[in-house]
């Protein structure tokens, strides 16, 4: 009976719903003036701030509902967000009002699918945005963190697909867990909500709302779109998924109701009551209070409400209004308050009230208890009761439980609400944490100034929410800011003693502290130490000393250095430079001794002195002692000599040496020139002069001379090189041979290169190079030169080496690509040469770029030729024959691009191949083709590249066929017209036989020999005849007898006619 019910009540809303959505549809026609059209015409009429406003939106997909706060479940990837912007031709900006409705309207009006779909609108910051979503389930709506400020309202239009919005909530309401989203009020709350103003559990203070907060056109937008149950097309079909399981809310002093709402009780003088809504307020189908619905006709004058009716009353004189809600069965409101209870305590009662009670419906209730959801893990609960108003649950366990209660009465009502039960953990009784920092006590030493206090290892019996940090004592200036850890590093700088204090706080922010100390000492600075250096001796005439101080020390550092006189000299004469450094320069000292005192300061100011003596002597008689050595003589091929020093002497000690040359024939090479022992060399046959130069410590200098003696016993013959033979890449320009590491124990007097017979003849000696050392060769190209040097002494004898050095190709050489210009060399300016190249360049494109090679100097022309190649955007260099072609192509468009600077381009060098039957000439650049080969007939004709296409076997062999083909051809067509001149008569039968030797058998075969029309002399096989006698009327007499039979006296006649000759007897044979 039950499910008969429900059924009977579901046929009995949609056909509710159905006759709802044919009176609003009808309704809005008229509204509309009949059509589109005339709303389009009077819609500027009908506004209000400025904009016109639709007064229903004919959107049958659009669930009529503006969720308040909440932003599509995939948020930005929901889809593709578009900012609605009002029409361009609008004659004042829009107020938001007219802003929303228009926008709203926009996405009505446009499709569900495509890239022009809109699907949801959403409302923030005062912007109106389209959204056409990737999928329906992306788009649901989701509750966003509410920000102060901001105002978040989104409406769901137009779905993907044949899906509609409440089945798709539906669908995700079903994937989620009870405790995600349970179906009860409670949660369901926030989508049911017109305004901003969301649900708030119950131990949550609940706000006050205020219709400042709202600006009008909000109010009216979500009274348009909230309409009343008459008016809301959909509400059956949409707001079935959102009708709440409890009608009405009860109340007490405890629990108010939520505003705007006001408890009413339910009988007088009675503690309870349910929540309803005050005046000027009605429920909505989500049972929540909203302002009542403000009709459009408010916002127009008396006389445009007067014509909107009268369209309304002339457009819909047939509609019926829809059946009465009061006709039909009133459903059961059940009310069940949700309940907690805390462990140990484990029952609890739940009491369901119906609306109207039994007493006033008259009629007994049946109560149907059942277990929606429950906590995970094992269940040891048990219900009581469960077909009563009131059930007791014992037993429970930590965690949420949900209840439903069905209510049903006699006369097929029902009613149904939910509950939920939660079972909080069981008080325990807190213990303050315990802290603990470690170390408690620590010292440190500078310069070490970090230390760290650690007080991770305090302990709760729940958990440590929070480690706060503060300094209790420390030196004066210590203020750091301390972060909430629970390991604090510390940068102590300043020696002192520091304590710090913890406090921690738990879970039931109960808080205990403790206390740590740091003792930073200073670190011990000790005095510097200087030091001045031994003291010096000087000898007149040097008087300049240098003193070093560094050797001074300081256990930090040093900051200050003074150098000064003694105080007993002050009145000696010196000249001090540089005192504030290590290093003091004294000049101009006198005879005598001086003492100099050093101070040294280190950073904290602590300073210690040095002193230091210097002894200036006079000058001693006894300068050193050079000794250069004796005179020496050295035969050729050796060339080198020592020379030593060694044996100078002097009575203090010998500072330094020095060897410099003062004759000879050439200059010669001394090595180690400032050392006692030192080499000679490069030496030739001659007498050549060394001088020894010694100075000692008072710079007393003595010198010393030395000859050596270079002699020839036997003249050794020069040795050449050539230099080595090595390798050349053209475009390289020049060749140097090298020949000046030729050897000679006297000297090379001549050099003489030579070219090798199996050399290259190509190649131009500069000047006279060919008789110097170093030989340079110029106009290189591909191929092995081969020089031969010869080299002489000055007694005549002689040495030869020869080298080879190959030159590569060019590796750009099929790449490089050749223009002539029409100007000879000697007067093409440089900037001429730039407008060429940049002309070039904007025919080949600005990603490919021009490399310039060289100039050359056309010696046939007088003309100047341009030597370039083209690199592509990643440097490679591109074929040659490519760069060609695209030139070519580009100056057969427009020539006048060059101006009149093209001549000719072409590759440098020639890349055809001649059909492989011939070779090309570099300078026509023409295929000179091998025997029996030739150039097609494109070459001839259609400017084709040169080539050997063709052998010439097969061209005669083609022209005779062509030729036998043509006069075949012209032979049948004479014969053709020659046929078609006459017309072709039927030729008679004849038969043929052998031609006797009588006359009488001729007669029998006689028949008439006249030629017809159709017969040539040319259609005659043969003629047989007698010898002829000059007679002729045998022939007459012969076509007399034709056709007739055969006589003795004819046949003798013939016979002897034949016999005798007498007779002409013959006849032509016709093939």
């Amino acid at each position: 009976m039950v499910q008969v019910g429900n059924w009977i009540c579901s046929l009995l809303l949609l056909a509710t719903s159905m006759a709802s959505a044919y009176a609003d549809v009808t309704t809005q026609n008229a509204l509309l003036g009949g059509g589109t059209k005339k709303h389009k015409e009077t819609s500027p009429d009908n506004s209000v701030g400025g904009g016109a406003i639709s007064p229903t939106l004919v959107c049958h997909k659009m669930l009529r509902h503006v969720f308040e706060n909440a932003t599509p479940r995939d948020e930005q990837q929901a889809g593709v967000f578009e900012e609605y912007k009002p029409p361009a031709d609008a004659a004042e900006p829009l107020e938001e009002e007219a802003y929303l409705w228009n926008c709203l309207q926009a996405c009505c009006e446009k499709p569900r699918n495509g890239s022009s779909a809109c699907n949801v609108v959403l409302v923030f910051k005062a912007k109106c945005y389209h959204i056409r979503c990737h999928s329906n389930e992306g788009c649901l709506p989701k509750l966003r963190v509410r920000m102060p400020n901001e105002k978040v309202q989104m409406v769901l239009v137009n779905p993907l697909g044949d899906a509609t919005w409440p089945q798709l909530l539906k669908a995700e309401a079903a994937k989620q867990n009870a405790e995600i989203l349970p179906y009860d009020e409670a949660a369901l709350n926030f989508w049911k909500q017109p305004r901003r103003l969301s649900y708030l559990a119950r131990n949550q203070e609940t706000p006050v709302y205020e219709d400042e907060d709202f600006p009008l056109a909000d109010k009216r937008m979500n009274q348009m779109i909230f309409q009343p149950d008459e008016n809301d097309v959909l509400a059956n079909e949409e707001l079935g998924y959102y009708d709440s399981n409890s009608k009405f809310t009860t109340c007490d002093m405890e629990t108010p109701c939520p505003p705007p709402q006001q408890c009413v009780p339910l009988q007088p003088n009675a503690v309870r009551g349910v929540c309803t809504c005050p005046e000027g307020f009605v429920w909505n189908k989500q049972r929540k209070c909203v302002m009542a619905a403000v009709p459009y006709s408010s916002y127009l004058t008396s006389n445009e409400a007067g014509q909107q009716e009268a369209a309304a009353s002339e457009n819909s004189p047939e509609v019926s209004a829809p059946p009465l809600k009061a006709e039909q069965n009133k459903d059961i409101v059940v009310s069940v308050m949700s309940k907690e209870v805390r462990l140990p305590e484990q029952e609890v009662t739940l009491a369901a009230f119906t609306v109207p009670d039994e007493q006033t419906s008259d009629t007994k209730y049946k109560y149907l208890w059942t277990l929606i959801s429950q906590p995970k893990g094992p269940m040891n609960g048990t219900i009581s009761d469960q077909s009563k108003s009131k059930v007791k649950l014992s037993n429970l366990s930590e965690g949420l439980y949900t209840f439903k209660v069905t209510v049903t009465g006699d006369n097929g009502t029902f009613g149904e609400a939910t509950a939920n039960v939660t079972v909080l953990p069981e008080n325990r009784i807190n213990q303050p944490p315990q802290v603990i920092i470690s170390p408690r006590e620590q010292i440190i030493r500078q310069p070490t100034t970090n230390a760290i206090l650690d007080g991770s290892t305090s302990t709760d019996d729940d958990k440590i929410t929070n480690w706060h940090w503060e300094v209790i004592s420390g030196p004066i200036g210590y203020q750091p800011v301390l972060p909430e850890v629970n390991t604090l590093q510390l940068d102590l700088t300043s020696p002192g003693n520091y304590t710090f204090k913890l406090t921690v706080t738990d879970s039931n922010n109960v808080t205990n502290s403790t206390t740590a100390t740091i003792a930073v000492l200073k670190e011990t600075d000790y005095a510097p130490v200087a030091n001045a250096g031994d003291a010096v001796i000087l000898y007149l005439p040097n008087n300049n000393v240098t003193l070093n101080g560094t050797a001074s020390s300081d256990d930090h550092e040093i900051v200050a250095w003074e150098w000064t006189k003694d105080a007993s000299d002050e009145a000696k004469a010196v000249d001090m430079q540089n005192t504030r450094t290590p290093y003091v320069q004294l000049s101009n000292l006198e005879e005598g001794m001086y003492t100099f005192v050093l101070k040294v300061t280190d950073g904290s100011g602590q300073s210690s002195t040095a002193k230091v003596h210097v002894f200036v002597k006079p000058p001693t008689n006894s300068p050193p002692v050079a000794e250069a050595g004796t005179n020496t003589t050295t035969s050729l091929p050796i060339n080198w000599v020592l020379l030593n020093g060694s044996d100078s002497k002097d009575d203090i000690g010998i500072k330094s040496y020095s060897w410099k040359q003062l004759s000879g024939p050439n200059n010669a090479v001394i090595l180690k020139s400032n050392s006692s022992i030192a080499n000679a060399t490069s030496l030739t046959l001659g007498l050549y002069e060394f001088e020894l130069t010694v100075a000692d410590e008072n710079n007393n200098t003595a010198m010393d001379t030395t000859w050596v003696k270079i002699v020839q016993e036997r003249n050794a013959a020069p040795i050449a090189n050539a230099g080595g033979d090595h390798t050349v890449t053209l475009p390289a320009t020049a060749i140097y041979f090298n020949g000046s590491k030729s050897w000679d124990d006297l000297a090379v007097v001549k050099y003489l290169w030579t070219r090798d017979e199996h050399s290259l003849a190509a190649g131009v000696i500069v000047a006279d190079t060919d008789k110097e050392p170093v030989m340079i060769l110029t106009n290189l190209v591909q191929g092995r030169y081969v020089f031969t040097l010869t080299v002489s002494d000055d007694q005549g004898l002689t040495s030869s080496d020869t080298v080879s050095v190959n030159v590569r190709r060019d590796p750009k050489l099929l790449n490089l690509v050749q223009m002539t210009l029409p100007m000879g060399i000697s007067v093409l300016a440089q900037s001429e040469l730039d407008s060429v190249v940049q002309k070039l360049q904007l025919l080949l494109g600005d990603e490919n770029k021009i490399q310039v090679r060289e100039l050359k100097y056309d010696l046939h022309t007088d003309a100047t030729v341009l030597v370039f190649y083209v690199n592509d955007g990643q440097g490679k260099a591109l074929d040659g024959l490519q760069v060609e072609r695209q030139l070519r192509t580009q100056l057969q468009k427009d020539a006048s691009i060059l101006g009149p600077f093209a001549v000719d381009i072409r590759t440098s060098v020639c890349q055809n191949d001649c059909s492989g039957h011939g070779s090309c000439n570099p300078i026509t650049r023409a295929c000179i083709c091998e025997a029996f080969w030739m150039p097609s007939a494109g070459y001839f004709f259609n400017n084709q590249e040169a080539n050997c296409d063709w052998s010439i076997l097969y061209v005669f062999v083609g022209v005779i066929v062509g030729c036998l083909l043509l006069s075949g051809v012209f032979w049948g067509i004479a014969c053709a017209c020659r046929q078609s001149k006459k017309p072709r008569l039927r030729q008679k039968v004849q038969k043929y036989s052998l031609i006797g030797n009588k006359d009488e058998e001729a007669a029998n075969y006689s028949r008439n020999t006249s030629l017809t029309e159709s017969e040539t002399d040319s259609d005659v096989l043969f003629e047989t005849r007698t010898k002829s006698n000059g007679l002729g009327k045998h022939k007459s007499h012969n076509s007399h007898s034709h056709g007739h039979g055969s006589s003795g006296g004819s046949g003798s006649s013939g016979r002897d006619g034949h016999k005798y000759g007498a007779q002409k007897l013959g006849r032509k044979i016709k093939a």
